[in-house]
């Protein structure tokens, strides 16, 4: 990809969910990621807001927000939560899918506990970009991000949760901004296909653990292994693809992983679904490493993942070798 920068300065991608759509609605959730100046994500956020006032929130809203008092029975008050991210957002360029609604709101959060606007004073608006460059028909309808992913061909997570609309709207802008460079290429490049299968396990969950790898470069197989220590299942197959890119990513080079599509055959439900924006991710310890494979993905031109049958990976009968047999393989 190339570099973007606007002097070198972080960008968050950010969405807020509210209980209703008047100015002076309760924020109830802010999520979002923090990108570099080459957009790889350094780190993600996700907080449940405590409610005010709930007799005042709009049924329907709370209704597509998932609201509920189990689920916001760990909610933090929302003082809490400006200060800890105030020093996050200090001199930080805020994006956002139609974010003018996001900002309004927040700017007078941060005014009411007597702090001032953090953000850095450009703000950048996915959903105009969106629509000067592709154009969506019916603008009135709220969907609008859910319309864009799906012309786009983008994964979707459950919409109308913080952090999935923060990472929607990041992969939008990803598109927008790499979306000429991709039609030249389409042109003028041949892609290199690669196909790989991926497994990792750990014994006791959490246990010893290992990963593998097969590799199917043209007529070519390379197969990898190795132990990692202890960890959880769910750890060791986001461990395994990580490995995987990184291993393909050296046997070609840098210059042929950007026109390469890899496809990653994996029988993780878990991990392949998150993967796919199917899953929330639920467990804190794993977002790590998804944003690790997304930032590796950035490297290529594609990445699929297919989630298959356990006895049709490939890759399988090599974790077994390491965990089983107790040592490791590199072949």
């Amino acid at each position: 990809m190339k570099n973007f920068a606007i002097e070198q300065k972080d960008i968050i991608f950010l969405d807020i969910e509210t209980s209703s759509l008047r100015p002076d609605a309760d924020i109830l959730e802010i999520g979002g990621l923090i990108t570099d100046s080459e957009l790889k994500i350094k780190e993600s956020f996700n907080y449940l807001i405590k409610p005010k006032d709930i007799t005042k929130s709009d049924p329907k809203s709370l209704k597509i927000i998932g609201f509920s008092e189990d689920k916001w029975k760990d909610a933090k008050d929302l003082e809490e939560v400006l200060k800890i991210l105030y020093h996050k957002f200090k001199d930080k360029i805020f994006a956002g899918w139609i974010n003018h609604f996001d900002w309004a709101r927040l700017e007078k959060a941060f005014f009411d506990i007597g702090l001032d606007d953090p953000f850095d004073y450009r703000k950048i608006d996915i959903f105009s970009m969106a629509v000067s460059r592709f154009g969506i028909k019916n603008l009135g309808d709220k969907e609008t991000l859910s319309k864009i992913c799906k012309t786009l061909s983008i994964e979707r997570g459950k919409s109308h949760q913080a952090l999935s609309d923060a990472y929607a709207s990041y992969k939008v802008f990803l598109k927008i901004i790499n979306y000429d460079q991709e039609e030249v290429n389409k042109e003028t490049t041949e892609n290199l296909k690669i196909e790989a299968y991926t497994d990792g396990g750990a014994i006791n969950n959490p246990g010893k653990a290992a990963i593998s790898c097969v590799i199917k470069i043209k007529d070519q197989i390379k197969k990898f292994s190795q132990e990692i220590g202890v960890a959880t299942n769910n750890q060791a197959e986001y461990l395994a693809i990580i490995f995987c890119l990184e291993k393909i990513k050296h046997l070609i080079g840098k210059e042929k992983s950007k026109n390469s599509i890899i496809i990653i055959n994996t029988d993780s439900q878990v991990v392949g679904g998150q993967i796919q924006g199917k899953f929330k991710i639920l467990e804190e310890n794993l977002f790590k490493y998804f944003i690790k494979f997304h930032n590796l993905k950035l490297d290529f031109k594609e990445i699929q993942i297919n989630i298959i049958p356990r006895e049709k990976n490939l890759a399988d009968a090599l974790v077994k070798k390491v965990l089983f047999h107790k040592f490791s393989t590199l072949i």
